[in-house]
């Protein structure tokens, strides 16, 4: 088990958690309420674990060509676009990707934009989280559009042994 820590002051970020080889298959959503009543997708991980996702997430994001190969996700599909044609995520790799209940007292980024969504934060505006501290630690995405996950930004956080 481990704990995730703000680099910059050593606060605890999370429960303890335990690392998952690989992401759980996604389950798909069917657009309703859950049971707590609120209109997000199912997570990307149960509670109590983690996976460290090797894909870029979230912004800023930057044209592709047709031709070019693309591993990364957007958040709420593999892609978008813009005026400047299709996008790909530029965002963090290496995001450790929990389920939202296991991550503590973040605090919403004070710039409103990085909020945006239908139900919730999309994700899509990069980090939108804070520590205490006030480090940029986390992207939040809780909309009807996209995952329900949180993801702490690897060079923000570091992991440590815990129970």
């Amino acid at each position: 088990m481990n704990v995730l820590l703000c680099a910059t002051c050593g606060t605890r970020l999370t429960e303890p958690v335990r690392q998952l080889d690989e992401p759980p298959e996604y389950p798909g959503w069917d657009g309703l309420p859950g049971p707590d009543g609120r209109r997000h997708g199912p997570a990307s991980v149960p509670r109590g674990t983690y996976v460290v996702d090797p894909l870029p997430f979230g912004g800023p994001f930057e044209p592709v060509g047709p031709d070019e190969e693309y591993d990364g996700v957007v958040p709420g599909g593999m892609w978008m676009s813009d005026e400047r044609g299709f996008l790909v995520s530029a965002g963090p790799r290496g995001t450790y990707v929990l389920h939202p209940d296991d991550v503590l007292a973040l605090t919403p980024h004070p710039e409103a934009h990085r909020l945006t969504g239908c139900c919730g934060p999309d994700g899509r505006a990069g980090v939108n989280h804070l520590c205490g501290c006030g480090a940029q630690v986390a992207i939040v995405a809780a909309d009807c559009t996209s995952r329900y996950e949180t993801r702490l930004v690897p060079d923000a956080v570091r992991a440590e042994a815990g129970a």
